[in-house]
């Protein structure tokens, strides 16, 4: 048998018999993973509508208009934005920005990987790093409870002030709670940065109106909205990036470096992201992923339906409850949970003495798929920090209920405190996995 084809059958039942415990990953829709495959792979459409440089395009310029018009339907409420759908996936979406802005020697400001940040928005060994500056603001605790943490505010003040970074990243792979957008990109913009918001973890969450947006107007609003397709929002492998629709007045004084033929003046920060997305680093673009993409944002504007039948508002609704009672019950069973969720994902500190490698790799050979994580001011290494991160976007999907959560917490539970005999555990597990919807 053809070995691909083998390994594929092999994921294939690995999916469906698993519980998918990862954040970052989800089950998209039949739909979704047919357009992946579909004829749009056959086509190349270098430029844009209406400027394409091959011939045949008629219908792949109508395709990539509706995507974009139906992903600011979604998301933007202002007026003020718009959007790119070549972008591949999300850390090259949060490179076009820096490609689009900075210049070598630039300070960019984000949230500390070890804090909660992320990769793409620079770390200690980031290939960036050999063109621009880093700092990092912090978390902090707060009175919510002995091992809450949330975005340090006057640190991210004052360093900013300090620093006078180019760009500020707001966003994060790993901080449960919710951001305070308007907020932070007020401060920022209060001192002349650019601001890049990444939501790549929580966009379906924004687009149910249940996370704070940095779709706002003005200064309120982030200059820059980058986002995965792959996470909460449900759809396919793949990434958007959002940009104003104008030149902000509090950038002006970046015009003369960004404008200096004044025959050709750049209007707004969309089309500086064109621009370095076609021509300035990519071919053509992937049309199979966008239309995949619009399948998606069909799905949550209600133009077509994922199989569970609920409304996406009230399946991220589920999603958020879920981890909470998924938290509460690792919490109740005695596993310390660092900062009460307020979105898809949760954080757990192991016990001191246990290896998280270990405890990963022990739940993937029950069925229970997970990942180690930092957990703030983490003494460990990153190989093998102190924490756990677990979502409930993908179990969701496939209709996993409140009282399953549950009991998959004391799953969890049983086997990181060593309190159920490993056949016992593998065999609730597969019982649980099997009881889910399988949309393929």
């Amino acid at each position: 048998m053809n070995p691909i084809f083998t390994l594929t059958s092999q994921e294939f039942d690995k999916q469906k018999n698993t519980l998918n415990l990862i954040a970052s990953e989800n089950y998209p829709s039949s739909k979704v993973l047919n357009l992946l495959g579909s004829i749009w792979s056959n086509k190349y459409a270098e430029g844009y509508p209406g400027k394409r440089y091959y011939a045949g395009n008629f219908f792949s310029d109508q395709l990539e208009l509706m995507v974009q018009q139906k992903a600011l339907q979604v998301f933007d409420t202002t007026g003020e934005y718009g959007v790119n759908v070549q972008v591949l996936s999300g850390s090259p979406a949060n490179a076009m920005v820096f490609l689009s802005i900075l210049n070598p020697g630039d300070t960019i400001m984000s949230l500390n990987i070890d804090n909660g940040g992320h990769i793409s928005h620079l770390h200690m060994t980031s290939s960036w790093l050999r063109f621009f500056k880093l700092i990092n603001y912090d978390v902090s605790q707060t009175g919510i409870d002995p091992d809450s943490f949330e975005i340090d505010i006057d640190d991210f003040r004052a360093k900013i002030i300090a620093n006078k970074p180019k760009l500020v990243i707001i966003g994060f792979s790993a901080y449960p709670r919710q951001y305070k957008f308007a907020q932070m990109c007020q401060i920022a913009h209060d001192q002349g940065c650019f601001v890049l918001a990444d939501i790549a973890h929580i966009n379906g969450l924004v687009a149910a109106g249940l996370h704070d947006t940095p779709f706002q107007s003005g200064d309120s609003g982030a200059d820059f909205v980058s986002m995965t397709t792959h996470k909460t929002l449900r759809g396919p492998r793949g990434a958007m990036l959002f940009a104003k629709n104008y030149w902000p007045a509090y950038l002006d004084k970046y015009t003369n470096e960004f404008q200096p033929d004044k025959t050709k003046p750049i209007k707004s920060l969309i089309e500086i992201i064109d621009r370095t997305v076609f021509p300035g680093t990519s071919g053509g673009p992937h049309l199979h992923q966008m239309a995949a993409v619009g399948q998606c944002l069909l799905e949550i504007l209600g133009e077509d339906q994922y199989p569970d039948n609920l409304s996406f508002k009230d399946y991220s609704q589920k999603v958020i409850e879920n981890c909470q009672i998924l938290e509460q019950t690792l919490q109740s069973n005695g596993l310390p949970i660092i900062s009460p969720t307020q979105t898809h994902l949760c954080l757990i500190k192991l016990p001191e003495t246990l290896d998280s490698l270990k405890v990963q790799l022990n739940l993937e050979s029950l069925g229970i798929i997970t990942n180690r994580n930092k957990i703030p001011f983490d003494t460990k290494s990153a190989w093998r920090p102190s924490g756990l991160r677990l979502g409930t976007a993908a179990l969701t999907s496939r209709g996993m209920t409140g009282d399953q959560f549950q009991n998959l917490g004391g799953l969890i539970s049983d086997s990181i405190l060593n309190r159920k005999s490993v056949d016992q555990i593998t065999k609730e597990s597969l019982e649980l996995a099997n009881s889910l919807n399988w949309w393929y």
